[in-house]
């Protein structure tokens, strides 16, 4: 079986295409010469995943190697990268973020291929002989971009000026109290009824 390491040293001799990732690839060629393209995409042909972001500086690199695997899948190993700035749901200032993920997609050209799919391969649906390489790390950017992004420090704990937690109170024989939500309603509930 062959896995994402195995990318550095394909099989067979292979042609390798750098600098500019191209816009489509033919699957009917690619597969069959074992094609391997490394490069970059700029973020402005990747719309949904830059409407994600504070700006549209930065650059996606990325590497692809298409191959038919030994149960004859067509089959792309590779990986993404970018570093890309969006906003702190936090302090909503500008972060820089460095997103990484690894590429092993199945080619499938109907959802009834989906479940005779090994688990190591994720599918990609094809509607046609192309294969936009921008829709392709567009859609894994997306996938692994973090629900919630922050800076990792306390700057903007500090900025926006966030009280820390009270520790909670011990008992006398050291451990903490839990402090009741409840208390507060308590002693509310005693004042309104003191005459």
């Amino acid at each position: 079986m062959i896995d994402a390491g195995d990318i550095d040293r394909p099989a067979s001799p292979v042609r390798v295409t750098r600098n500019s990732l191209p816009i489509y690839i033919d699957i009917r060629k690619v597969f069959d010469l074992e094609s391997v393209f490394e490069g970059s995409c700029s973020l402005e042909r990747l719309p949904r995943f830059a409407g994600c972001l504070a700006s549209l500086d930065g650059e996606v690199s990325g590497k692809l190697q298409f191959f038919r695997s030994e149960a004859d899948l067509r089959v792309i190993l590779g990986s993404v990268s970018a570093t890309v700035e969006v906003i702190c749901q936090r302090c909503l200032e500008p972060l820089s973020l460095h997103l990484v993920d690894t590429i092993q997609l199945a080619l499938v050209e109907s959802e009834s291929q989906i479940d005779s799919l090994e688990a190591q391969w994720d599918p990609w649906m094809i509607d046609g002989p192309r294969i936009t390489i921008a829709s392709l790390l567009e859609e894994q950017l997306i996938l692994c971009m973090p629900l919630v992004n922050y800076h990792a420090d306390d700057r903007c704990v500090e900025a926006l000026e966030y009280q820390k937690q009270r520790e909670p109170r011990e008992y006398n024989n050291g451990e903490r109290a839990v402090q009741n939500p409840f208390e507060v309603l308590k002693v509310l509930k005693k004042n309104y009824e003191t005459p």
